[in-house]
């Protein structure tokens, strides 16, 4: 015979199903029941919210998962077993406002074959001043000689790994909801930019390549032209979106604008390149093979 405590938490699993969200945090079930337990007959403060957590847990609704880090402090969190939670929802529950981005979103668009283990969710930084001065090639040269630096805010989910990037805040330009998974990631346009310029993010420049040839026939080249310019890159990132649509086929006459952007400097489509390859139309130099 249930007690009135399993009644209760019954109660709320059947209302946690119905709202659909598969990732919680402690916090965020607690908001939820208070907010909705009119609704779902129940009185929220009956049992209190931790004797809640605990019959939720035990009667199998809700299972604790835990994020674990070696550099960070590890992350609970509670998942909605019958909605049968994801990688990328924990990816996404990671911090709040965040979406999913670089190869996570390469990978729910169709642009490669291939199944991650490694995803990535960006939660973009405040806004900044633009930095002043100008660019040289001495410094390009440098900058991109060097390895490029990567986001040590890495979490395990089982195989699985988790990297929490904090891009440039864009005001979450291109960001959409996903019909299949209902999570916020990139669109296609700014899926393109993003892994244009931080290709190690994305299983490297020859994944790009593909991913763009694989993108060609749906990608709205002037919707990209215009997020670049709204992204306002302090480097010459238009050359390799250029040089990577150019490999793709796109036509002359849309890929005109692009250069129209200004073709000032030599570039690099990667971070201390190996054996480079110049190319002279784009001015970028590449590995060999792309």
């Amino acid at each position: 015979m249930k007690t009135s405590l399993q009644t209760h938490a019954i109660a709320i699993g059947k209302g946690l199903l119905i709202e659909g969200v598969p990732v919680y945090t402690s916090q965020q079930l607690f908001q939820t029941i208070r907010m909705l337990a009119q609704t779902w007959g129940v009185n929220p403060g009956k049992f209190g919210l931790r004797k809640t957590e605990e019959a939720l847990v035990e009667l199998g609704i809700l299972q604790r998962v835990t994020l674990r880090s070696e550099g960070y402090r590890d992350i609970d969190r509670l998942s909605v077993a019958e909605l049968s939670p994801t990688i990328l929802h924990y990816a996404t529950s990671i911090r709040s406002g965040s979406y999913l981005c670089h190869l996570s979103a390469v990978y729910l668009h169709g642009l490669t074959d291939q199944l991650p283990r490694t995803y990535y969710v960006n939660k973009e930084q405040s806004p900044k001043q633009p930095s002043s001065g100008g660019l040289s090639q001495t410094a390009i040269d440098r900058a991109f000689s060097k390895p490029q630096r990567k986001s040590k805010y890495e979490f395990r989910v089982g195989n699985d790994r988790v990297i929490l990037l904090s891009g440039k805040n864009t005001g979450r330009l291109g960001v959409e909801s996903d019909m299949k998974t209902n999570l916020d990631v990139t669109d296609i346009e700014r899926t393109l930019i993003d892994i244009a310029v931080r290709p190690r993010y994305s299983g490297g420049v020859f994944q790009v390549s593909k991913a763009y040839q694989t993108a060609v026939n749906e990608v709205d080249i002037a919707k990209l032209l215009r997020f670049l310019g709204l992204m306002d890159y302090k480097y010459p990132y238009h050359q390799s979106v250029g040089f990577y649509l150019w490999r793709a086929g796109v036509p002359e006459s849309e890929l005109q604008p692009f250069r129209s952007l200004g073709m000032d400097f030599d570039f690099y489509l990667d971070y201390s390149i190996a054996n480079p390859i110049y190319n002279e139309l784009w001015r970028v130099y590449h590995p060999q093979g792309v």
